[in-house]
């Protein structure tokens, strides 16, 4: 079993057994997180640091059901708390990650079914800060919980807790969470879960230990993830170098010693005020780290988020960095390329060349193609500029997003650079801009596999489905497309939550472009052999929700159902199970032929599938869905169109669907057409 270093491998396998996780406008959302992988997680630290921790705090679940945690961001407070209570609760007692997407926290909106065992992050200073009332509210809830053999974890950073220390009721039980697991031993309790051994020996180098002493176990894993990446990197050079990869160790060493120290040394000389000093002697290599000017960091801005390619795409992506920073709007971009065309070049021969300023920043050009010496330095410069330079945040975002392809995937380089830059940073603000830009850059693709790698990362994830929640229901249809796209790359791992926001879309469609792109995304649920039932089981449950009410959502989910077959035969016709009232769905999807015309073409189907052994069945269906008298043009409509499909004897569906509906003054004005033709 692969360890666990992020909370959203904790979430319970989609592939498995599904839960369903309702969300309704009372209670916050829930994710179901396996006990077993959180007791058998071999990268756990059991850190000294935290023993008298959780000491008390595993007597505090003992005399109440509601135990808040303090501890600062980057502490494991999230790890920390899975592990208490999967070692302190009974077995039958399941264990859940609660979802927020209020505007403030709300006691009223916390999940308390019976035998479940809840994990609240509360990290946003503004959304998730809590009260007076807040508290006083939280003592009839934990009388519930207690009740219902339940139990919650709230942590809180020290920021939002500061609001109310003094404010704590006698019986709300607080244990802070001051310390943290040293990252020396978190690095190599992850090295050995994720079985590489043999860069454990890395870690015994006395530049590295210096370097992270004073790191936090976040980011002691993403270090690991880091290394490990390089050997990989390093191997697949050596391979096509045909050389052994044991004769690049000493530069493996180097490598690493430049990821603990986040090439600091290297950065602060080249980003340095230009103004006040033009060279610095290099750390320990015999060359010259220089100051670059404004032009060269562009140059190294681009070259960092693509990792390697034409020296003349670089160059082309530098240039518009430049211009975005310029304060060119990005429409404007290409006018302004274009007219850059026709302006004087000869200081352009006065200068540098273009190699010889990517050698100065460190880049090796082979081929015409340009990358940097050393993998994970244009990660590091990235995240060094996002670091210094706060005012050009945005701008950055713009830029990062306008080098994005069209049809971006979780490959493309903008799309890991943005990631990798407000993952490290936990700031998750941004994503908000990077929708926009994208949808002003006609970068859709770059957004949705943004969002997608967001709600997939341990610190961003949260932030990021609560983004795609409160935009599901935003009238703006590249709004909703973007969910739409984001939701259903997620359905697979993220079922629930993925579900949750395309319903919510599904019922406030902005156009019928909309509504097809849910549709889609529900035909690839419903097609999904693993996902078939736990869908069809949702959309009997938003029927029964909505009543008699008509709800987009559910005809659209019937439709994608309606296109699934088992052995020959129409799924939602065959065995057992939660499957929704197909009769009355018919009847929703046939009184609005307009919206849904594919309808018809799907009883056609059925009425010919499996050589017509059903055709009675589903023709009776159709009777008693048109029994109430759907619309008199789409009764004419369908009437006309199962004309076309005859039952064995010869005659068609039309007029066996015609005659059951018997002698009626108000058909003999319909547009029908001949059934029989």
């Amino acid at each position: 079993m692969p360890p666990i270093n992020a909370v959203g491998t904790l979430i319970a396998d989609p592939t498995g057994p599904i839960h369903v996780e309702h969300r309704t406008a009372d209670l916050l959302e829930t994710a179901p997180v396996a006990r077993d992988q959180v007791l058998s997680d071999t990268s756990y630290v059991a850190a000294t640091e935290w023993q008298e921790a959780r000491e008390r705090a595993a007597n505090a679940l003992v005399e109440s059901s509601v135990l808040l945690l303090v501890a600062p961001r980057h502490h494991g407070s999230t790890t920390f708390s899975f592990r208490l209570l999967a070692e302190e609760t009974d077995e039958e007692v399941d264990l859940h990650v609660v979802e927020t997407s209020w505007n403030h926290p709300l006691a009223s909106k916390l999940p308390a079914q019976a035998k479940s065992a809840y994990v609240l992050d509360l990290q946003d200073s503004d959304r998730d800060r809590i009260n007076r009332t807040f508290l006083s509210h939280l003592e009839k809830y934990e009388q519930t919980l207690n009740k219902n053999g339940s139990y919650l974890i709230i942590t809180v950073t020290p920021e939002i807790w500061s609001h109310v220390a003094g404010q704590v009721p006698a019986w709300l039980k607080v244990v802070r969470l001051s310390n943290y697991p040293r990252a020396l031993e978190v690095a190599r309790k992850h090295l050995s879960a994720h079985g590489h051994t043999s860069l454990l020996e890395y870690l015994n180098d006395t530049t590295v230990q210096e370097n992270i002493t004073d790191w936090s176990p976040v980011r002691a894993v993403r270090l690991v993830d880091e290394m490990i990446a390089l050997r990989g990197e390093i191997t697949r050079e050596a391979a096509d170098e045909g050389v052994d990869p044991s004769s690049y160790e000493d530069h493996l060493q180097s490598e690493i010693q430049e990821l603990a120290g986040g090439w600091g040394e290297i950065l602060n000389i080249r980003f340095a005020d230009s103004t006040k000093i033009s060279t610095l002697p290099s750390t320990e290599s015999d060359t010259t780290v220089q100051v670059l000017d404004v032009d060269d960091r562009c140059l190294s801005l681009a070259l960092a988020v693509r990792h390697s390619g034409p020296m003349s795409q670089i160059q082309d992506d530098a240039q518009r960095l430049s211009d975005i920073l310029a304060g060119v709007n990005s429409t404007s971009l290409e006018k302004s390329a274009d007219k850059k065309r026709s302006v004087d070049l000869k200081a352009v021969l006065a200068g540098v060349g273009l190699r010889t300023r990517l050698n100065t920043i460190g880049a090796d050009v082979h081929y015409g193609e340009a990358q940097f010496d050393s993998p994970n330095y244009g990660e590091a410069l990235l995240i060094h500029v996002w670091d210094q330079y706060h005012p050009l945040h945005e701008r950055l975002i713009r830029w990062m997003v306008s080098c994005g392809g069209e049809g971006s995937t979780a490959d493309d380089p903008a799309v890991q650079a943005i990631l990798n830059v407000l993952a490290h940073h936990q700031d998750d603000s941004q994503l908000t801009k990077v929708r926009d830009e994208a949808a002003a850059l006609d970068r859709l693709s770059v957004a949705t596999a943004v969002l997608v790698g967001a709600a997939r990362d341990e610190h961003l994830g949260r932030r990021a489905r609560d983004f795609l929640y409160a935009w599901s229901d935003n009238k703006t249809s590249e709004t909703q497309q973007l969910v739409v796209a984001a939701c259903r790359e997620l359905i697979e791992d993220q079922p629930g939550p993925a579900l949750i926001r395309l319903r919510r879309v599904a019922d406030n469609a902005a156009n019928s472009q909309v509504s097809n792109d849910i549709l889609n995304a529900f035909n690839a649920a419903a097609a999904n052999p693993k996902l078939t039932g736990w869908f069809s089981n949702a959309v009997s449950e938003w029927q029964s929700q909505a009543g008699k009410a008509s709800s987009p959502a559910v005809n659209l989910g019937v439709l994608a159902l309606m296109s699934v077959d088992e052995d020959g035969l129409p799924w939602l016709l065959k065995g057992a199970g939660p499957k929704p009232d197909v009769a009355s769905a018919l009847r929703e999807l046939l009184a609005d032929l307009d919206n849904y015309p594919d309808v018809i073409n799907a009883i056609i189907r059925w009425l010919r599938a499996d050589d017509g052994s059903i055709y009675y069945h589903v023709l009776g269906l159709v009777q008693e869905a048109v029994a109430d008298r759907v619309g008199l043009k789409a009764l004419a409509q369908l009437i006309n169109e199962l004309g076309k499909v005859r039952e064995r004897g010869g005659s068609s569906a039309g007029t066996q669907l015609q005659d059951s509906i018997g002698a009626d003054p108000d058909l003999g004005v319909l547009p029908l057409g001949d059934p029989t033709a």
